[in-house]
């Protein structure tokens, strides 16, 4: 989705302000060049992060189970949040479903261990093995999670796929003021 038609969402249907007196400022209503950038990327969000902040972007994995799913194998299910510096400086919250097939056993161990981000896992050297196939931008209401005074958020799901073969389905949620965090 071409970031400049987010901008001009009015919001999802049925889903307004936080509050009856609120209004959203300049700054909510349009996504920043950088939110725009998030939006056009195709490969890992963590490496995209951790150019422009200079710090390790870390995950901390809220939930995350494996589940049998026929005709996929087992697929972990992963709640998800990454940070910079401390993890209070929350740059976006996740759902993942990663089919563990298309892993090796190392990764799918790690994957397992929660204590890598996916696109580092995938791609450790961002050498464009990832890849986001879109199939769902949208403006939603800011989830609590992502702790921002910002009453709204984008949520992009992606399809991702890993060295030309779908492994998975991401879901990421953040604001221009989460990515702000990200300095």
């Amino acid at each position: 989705m071409n970031p400049d038609l987010l901008a001009r969402q009015p919001a999802l249907s049925g889903a307004g302000p936080a509050s009856s007196d609120s209004r959203p400022s300049p700054v909510e209503t349009a996504p920043s060049q950088r939110l725009a950038d998030y939006l056009a990327l195709q490969g890992s969000t963590t490496f995209f992060l951790q150019t422009f902040c200079g710090h390790p972007v870390e995950v901390e994995v809220l939930h995350q189970c494996v589940q049998a799913h026929p005709g996929r194998g087992d697929v972990l299910h992963r709640h998800s949040r990454l940070y910079v510096q401390h993890a209070r400086n929350i740059i976006l919250v996740a759902e993942s479903q990663i089919a563990l097939s298309r892993l090796d056993p190392g990764q799918r161990r790690k994957l397992i261990d929660g204590t890598h981000g996916i696109g580092k896992l995938l791609d450790p050297g961002n050498r464009g093995l990832l890849e986001k196939g879109d199939i769902e931008v949208s403006r939603v209401p800011a989830p609590r999670s992502l702790q921002t005074a910002s009453d709204w958020a984008v949520s992009r799901y992606f399809a991702l796929k890993l060295n030309g073969e779908r492994c998975g389905e991401i879901r990421e949620i953040l604001n221009n003021e989460s990515l702000e965090r990200a300095r």
